[in-house]
């Protein structure tokens, strides 16, 4: 490391790398959530069309319990498939992160330059890893409580699946 701009670039470098690694780890981190609505069906018609709504987006019914106060609790289970486009880009990423990161090698170590870019060669690594990491099983639950006629439904799943039940409103 021969000056001051070197060992700035390398630092820059690094920090830019760390950034990266902590975006590829958010790709797979679980968002669970938990949204309320309301209702003015009776709990067994909702209770119904939640099922068969969850069903129809691949979702298999683990438990199904009522207790003796009316209320009825529901937990499903479905298989959350990695998306193809989000590997690609990851992979995409990790490629040009790790040719800057050789580059700035072959700067400062001008003897072994040509051997730092074949680090590129690890960035499909990335899409290997998000893809096991991504594909899992997720739950999604659901509880209807009547209160004063109407309905109050709590679910608890994934964030996006909250948000394309919000767009959908099954049970309107």
């Amino acid at each position: 490391m021969e000056s001051a701009v070197s060992q700035s670039t390398f630092f820059l470098t690094m920090l830019l790398g760390v950034g990266l690694f902590f975006f590829i780890k958010a790709s797979t981190k679980d968002r669970t959530e938990i949204a309320e609505f309301s209702s003015d069906q009776s709990p067994e018609v909702l209770h119904q069309r939640l099922i068969d709504y969850f069903e129809n987006r691949a979702y298999r019914l683990l438990e199904n319990d009522a207790d003796s106060e009316g209320d009825s609790s529901v937990k499903l289970v479905g298989l959350v498939r990695p998306s193809v486009f989000l590997a690609i880009f990851l992979t995409f990423l990790a490629a040009v992160a790790l040719l800057c990161f050789a580059l700035v090698l072959a700067t400062l170590f001008k003897s072994y330059g040509v051997i730092f870019f074949a680090l590129v060669l690890l960035s499909p690594t990335v899409a290997i890893l998000y893809w096991k990491r991504a594909k899992r099983e997720e739950e999604i639950s659901f509880r209807i409580h009547e209160i004063n006629g109407s309905c109050k439904l709590t679910i608890r799943g994934h964030r996006d699946e909250i948000i394309q039940f919000r767009t959908q409103k099954p049970f309107s």
